[in-house]
């Protein structure tokens, strides 16, 4: 043989084998072999390779789904099963089987789907059609359950078939049928259970108590260890009232199945029935042992205990009957009876108490409503051991709901205008019936209010605190129409005298890490004051050694007129002298906002004085921004409720003058700047020659006192636009030593002035004002 022959042949030769080693049936043959030896992975294996192989050979997926199944791969058994449908839609054992399966998943739908299937392919399926009744009874489908059955036995005799004929027609209530049927099945198969459990309880349906008890008797006799055949002997012991008999056969099924939660129920409940309620109770607690969801031996459980007076433990089985019944099937009945006993058993007769939250009675039987509430939103809950039946309010059912405390709350808008009472009326599931008439006591609504005196709080709030101490000193004033219930400071309680009308107040505080405190007053009719007062500390931070010692600015903005023209300048005027200020070593500015004539006479006259000094205060300077006049030799600040053409109503700054005289004592310097009009010779000594520049290390100028006015010398109203402030602002800013003097800002401000073709403002000493020719110096910060 050449070699080229020889190649030839050695190829066929190798592809023969190779066929033969890939032919699917060869493949199928190892399979199904291995299936037979029972092992079922490497069989699958083997079918794995034939569908490989082929994808339509059906027989590998029937043979692979059974081995699927006999490892427990249930739904991989079925897929194979479908998947033969959808290859030959022909194959009858196909469907019967994805039918069985679909049965052992209780998948009821799907399995009569299949089985329907079977059926139609092959009408002489007994399998199938047994498949297919025992669907229909899962179901409660017995009456084609009845009429599959009478298939069936057309095609077999057997015992199975008259058994599932005998269920079928036992269900529709064909009990002398199924009696046929049953007595059928013992006949052909005498070791048939289940014949002879179902056969006692048709006969205990037909009434036939001693044909009950003898086929149960032959049923004991025969299947001694069989638990269900006890059970059904103790029920006809049970409808014979031979309740001993019933409850030894109970026991016995117990003896052999210690957990059996249905034989410990029920003979709990033979015990309840036979009145011996002590062991009714042991049982039915067993039971819940096993199964603490089972809400019948609760409710049992409840009866019994009720029997014997132990009424607290009966509620609460109760209760919880109740609570498992929303998720389980049980009887209505017992529901409607569990609801009635509970409502008996929790029978009182103390009266619902109600408690009013709002509004808040002082004494029993008053409440106190703002004088000029038309309308007030009454709401309170209801005290009582028993649920609310109904809450009436003059008459009106209301809403009412439970609380996280599960206590009835209500609320209701009501209508006080012309009333001096109403009434609450309320009735709990026992009819226990609570009415109270409330009189109505109309009080003042106005808040407390509040004056800081020490340490001075600014009219926005603003506390500048005067050194870093940790603790603060605080002193006020409360000013209210009624006696004050509380004043609280943070979580401090202030001190002052209850019974006083407007009293003052102390206390001490801890500030440490703290930014802010809040002041909360409240009076005896429960109107309240809460404000929080928010701490500058670049006051404490100063330096102690400032020469000029403690300063505060004052700055007065009257923007907002009645009668006088309305102004944007004095307000944008205050923020430019607050910003220049911000470099300097100023410990405290009070910025007081669109004052009246008696706002201006009260704060210069007293609120000044005080904290001037209570404060200790040095260096003192008062800027006013706003409207002012000139009239007959005499300066004004025009208030922001002045009249127009009303001189009486005008604030006369000889007034001012007098007004600071009485504290000017207390003061090193004081520096008034007005930026409104000439403040007028009365008011101060002009300066006939130009102001000498002063220097910072002149320590007779910061030490010796000094009283000095700087005015605009404009006789008109104020404008929006003022070249004076500007100026200034600018020389604080702008300037680049340690201080500046007053007089070194009078010649910028004056040089700008004059510039801009006006009349040059006046500098000099207050008139009447103790002055050693000391001067104003503003500090900057180190």
């Amino acid at each position: 043989m050449n070699k080229i022959k020889f190649s030839l042949f050695a190829v066929i030769f190798l592809c023969a084998i190779n066929f033969y080693a890939q032919n699917p049936k060869k493949v199928y043959k190892t399979g199904t072999k291995l299936l037979e030896d029972k092992k079922y992975t490497e069989a699958i294996v083997q079918f794995n390779s034939v569908i490989e192989l082929d994808a339509a050979y059906t027989n590998a997926y029937i043979a692979r789904a059974k081995a699927y199944e006999k490892t427990d791969k249930i739904n991989k058994a079925i897929d194979d099963y479908l998947k033969v449908i959808n290859i030959d839609s022909r194959i009858t054992d196909a469907y019967y089987n994805a039918g069985r399966l679909y049965y052992t998943q209780e998948k009821y739908e799907d399995a009569l789907k299949m089985l329907n299937e079977a059926t139609l392919l092959d009408s002489k399926s007994v399998n199938a059609l047994q498949y297919k009744i025992y669907t229909l009874i899962k179901l409660e489908d017995y009456s084609n359950a009845v009429i599959e059955s009478n298939k069936a036995l057309e095609l077999s005799n057997n015992c199975i078939c008259h058994y599932t004929h005998g269920v079928a027609s036992d269900s529709l209530g064909k009990y002398n049928d199924a009696q046929t049927d049953y007595n059928k099945v013992i006949s052909l198969n005498p070791d048939y259970t289940k014949a002879y459990v179902a056969l006692t309880y048709v006969y205990l349906k037909l009434d036939k108590l001693d044909d009950a008890l003898n086929i149960a008797n032959k049923a004991v006799e025969k299947f001694t260890e069989e638990t269900d055949v006890y059970l059904a002997r103790s029920k006809v012991f049970y409808k014979r009232s031979d309740f001993p008999s019933a409850i030894n056969d109970l026991s016995k099924i117990i003896v052999l199945n210690p957990t059996n939660e249905l034989a410990i129920l029920l003979r709990g409940i033979y015990y309840q029935e036979f009145n011996q309620h002590q062991n009714a109770i042991t049982d039915f607690s067993k039971v819940i042992l096993i199964n603490e969801n089972n809400p019948l031996a609760y409710y049992k459980r409840a009866i019994s205990n009720e029997e014997i007076t132990n009424y607290d433990v009966a509620i609460a089985d109760f209760v919880k009957f109740l609570e498992l019944a929303e998720n389980n099937k049980v009887n209505e009945k017992f529901i409607a009876d569990t609801k009635k006993k509970l409502f008996e058993l929790n029978r009182e007769s103390d009266k619902p108490e109600i408690v009013l939250s709002n509004p808040v009675e002082k004494v029993p039987g008053i409440v106190r409503i703002t004088g000029i509430s038309k309308k007030v939103m009454i709401n309170g809950q209801v005290e009582d051991a028993s649920n609310t039946e109904y809450i009436k309010i003059d008459g009106n059912s209301i809403k009412f709901s439970k609380n996280e405390q599960n206590k009835d709350i209500f609320e209701y808008d009501l209508v006080v205008e012309g009333k001096s009472q109403f009434s609450i009326e309320v009735s709990d599931v026992y009819n226990n019936i609570t009415l109270i008439n409330y009189a109505i006591e109309r009080t003042e609504a106005d808040p407390p209010k509040v004056t800081l005196i020490k340490p001075y709080a600014s009219d926005n709030g603003e506390i500048y605190l005067e050194s870093n101490n940790p603790t603060l000193f605080i002193e006020g004033r409360i000013s209210d129409e009624n006696r004050i219930k509380s004043i609280l400071i943070e979580d401090v309680t202030a001190s002052y005298i209850a019974d006083e009308i407007n009293p003052s107040f102390t206390a001490t505080i801890d500030i440490t890490n703290k930014n802010k405190i809040t002041i909360k007053a409240i009076d005896i009719y429960d109107n309240e004051f809460i404000m929080v007062y928010v701490f500058n500390r670049e006051g404490a931070d100063l330096s102690e050694s400032n020469p000029m010692g403690k300063t505060w600015v004052i700055f007065i903005d009257n923007s907002n007129y009645e009668t006088f023209a309305s102004l944007e300048g004095p307000a944008k005027d205050v923020s430019s002298m607050k910003s220049a200020l911000n470099n300097y070593q100023i410990h405290n500015m009070i910025h007081k906002k669109d004052m009246t004539k008696r706002n201006l006479e009260k704060f210069f006259s007293i609120e000044l004085r005080d904290l001037v000094k209570n404060n200790n205060v040095n260096s003192l300077l008062i800027w006013y921004a706003g409207h002012g006049k000139f009239i007959n030799e005499t300066g004004y600040w025009i208030p922001v409720d002045a009249v127009r053409d009303d001189e009486f109503t005008y604030f006369n700054i000889n007034s001012l003058k007098a007004s600071m005289q009485s504290y000017s004592k207390y003061l090193t310097h004081t520096l008034v700047v007005t930026d409104a009009c000439e403040s007028g010779p009365s008011f101060y000594q002009a300066m006939r020659s130009t102001p000498k520049i002063r220097s910072c290390d002149d320590w007779k100028a910061t030490k010796f006192k000094s009283s000095q006015v700087f005015s605009s010398a404009g006789y008109e109203l104020a404008v929006d636009n003022s070249q004076f402030t500007k100026t200034f602002a600018k020389s604080l800013i702008y300037n680049t030593n340690a201080c500046i003097p007053i007089e070194s800002i009078v010649l910028k401000v004056t040089e700008a002035v004059q510039k801009n073709n006006n009349q040059a403002p006046q500098f000099g000493k207050i008139a009447g004002f103790e002055d050693e020719n000391g001067t104003f110096f503003f500090m900057k910060k180190e």
